[in-house]
């Protein structure tokens, strides 16, 4: 079941539940909003690779200014 469909499944369900179950996804809920999540940990894990690679250059002086890749395409493309 897709988050739609529990979504809706949940709309028509909520008005049936007693106050004991509500008190129960209330707090569910204040928990869960409690917790932080790194944005890090939820992407592809190439990608977490490629930006720790990209930190270690920095800290390694290993960086390029946007003047010197601008120069570079100028030459490249014979741009004035």
């Amino acid at each position: 079941m897709g988050t739609i469909e529990l979504r809706n499944k949940w709309k028509k369900e909520i008005v049936n539940v007693d106050e004991r179950f509500l008190r129960l996804i209330d707090a569910l809920h204040k928990s869960y909003m409690k917790e932080e999540t790194d944005f890090f940990d939820e992407i592809p894990s190439d990608i977490q690779e490629l930006l720790q690679k990209s930190r270690e250059d920095i800290k390694k002086g290993k960086t390029y200014t946007h003047e010197s890749i601008l120069n570079e395409a100028k030459t490249k493309y014979n741009i004035s």
